[in-house]
C-alpha cells in the first residue's frame, strides 16, 4: 500500500511538471489569444489529447482549442479575475439575445459547436443557438 500511494505521488508530480514545462512552451497562437482576450491571466496548464487542447489560466477560466488553434470554449464561470466570457468573443446575435431576454445575466461559457453555439448564464441556464443565431433550447 505504501508503494502504491509513493507511485500515485510521483506520477502525480510527473504530470503537475510536465503540464507546467507545457504551459511554459504554450503554442504561439494560443499564448497570443490569451494575451488578447486575457490579459491578466497567464496559462498554467495546457494538456492536449487526441482532439483537442485544454488550456487552464492561473485565475481558473479554462479554454479548449481544436488542434488547428481554433479555441471552442471558454468558460469563466470559476475565473478569479473574469466575471464573464470577454464581449468580443461573443456573436452579436448572441449577446442581442441575452441583454434583451435576460437582461441582467452575464455569459460565464461559450461554446463554438458543429451546428451552432452553446451558452451558460450566472444565473444557471444554458442556452443552444443554431449557425443561425436561432435558440433551439433553454435549459435551466
Amino acid at each position: 500500500m505504501k508503494k502504491l500511494s509513493i507511485i500515485t505521488a510521483f506520477v502525480a508530480i510527473l504530470c503537475f511538471g510536465m503540464t507546467k514545462a507545457m504551459a511554459q512552451n504554450t503554442n504561439p497562437a494560443i499564448a497570443q489569444f490569451v494575451e488578447q482576450y486575457f490579459p491578466k491571466a497567464t496559462v498554467q496548464m495546457v494538456m492536449p489529447d487526441d482532439d483537442d487542447i485544454d488550456v487552464v489560466l492561473n485565475d481558473y477560466t479554462k479554454i479548449e482549442f481544436r488542434l488547428n488553434n481554433e479555441w471552442k470554449m471558454v468558460d469563466c464561470e470559476h475565473s478569479t479575475t473574469f466575471t464573464s466570457v470577454p464581449a468580443t468573443l461573443v456573436p452579436e446575435q448572441i449577446t442581442a439575445y441575452v441583454n434583451s431576454n435576460f437582461p441582467n445575466a452575464i455569459i460565464k461559457k461559450l461554446e463554438k459547436k458543429f451546428m451552432g453555439w452553446e451558452i451558460e448564464l450566472n444565473n444557471g441556464l444554458e442556452l443552444k443557438f443554431n449557425n443561425s443565431f436561432k435558440v433551439t433550447e433553454i435549459d435551466d
